[in-house]
């Protein structure tokens, strides 16, 4: 697999928070920021399919996810 490198600057709040969760899932906040980007690329694949739908169940409840922030 290849990679492309990007510096990326965001707020140090967010940054220590990513650190935090890191830390918590031993692992790196290169790598839960590779994880997140997968996540969005999914969800978007949904929110851009007309006949797709993002469901989660809780507590034994379905609820439809509405992806009107991406």
């Amino acid at each position: 697999m290849s990679r492309t490198r990007y510096n990326l600057a965001i707020p140090t709040d967010s940054y220590n928070n990513l650190q935090r969760m890191a830390a918590q899932e031993d692992t790196s906040v290169a790598d839960l920021l590779r994880r997140a980007t997968k996540l969005l690329l999914f969800v978007r694949s949904i929110k851009d399919d007309p006949t797709a739908r993002l469901l989660v169940e809780r507590d034994g409840e379905m609820q439809e996810i509405v992806l009107d922030f991406i």
